[in-house]
């Protein structure tokens, strides 16, 4: 009786720390307005209309527009679905 109870706790127990350890890594995905996202620009091209750009300091809000730094200063954009980068970006000035 002993061994068949134990036989029967023990899965149920790691079953239970299995669901209470899952539950401390969900992590939320979803960027809040100060998160810095990365940017992309428009390239013109159907096939890829959208390219990444480096080290712009993007965020969904700010109080300027946020550009990439090559004449003629392209606005950068949040890519969007797989085809798209139409919501610009901006910054906050310092």
């Amino acid at each position: 009786m002993k061994t068949r109870a134990i036989k029967f706790f023990i899965p149920a127990l790691a079953i239970v720390f299995a669901i209470a350890a899952s539950a401390f890594t969900a992590m939320d995905t979803q960027a809040d307005e100060f998160t810095l996202i990365d940017g992309y620009i428009e390239t013109g091209d159907p096939q890829q209309p959208c390219e990444l750009v480096e080290d712009v300091d993007c965020q969904l809000t700010g109080n300027q527009d946020c550009t990439y730094s090559v004449y003629p200063y392209p606005a950068v954009y949040q890519f969007e679905g797989e085809t798209m980068c139409t919501k610009q970006l901006s910054r906050t000035s310092h």
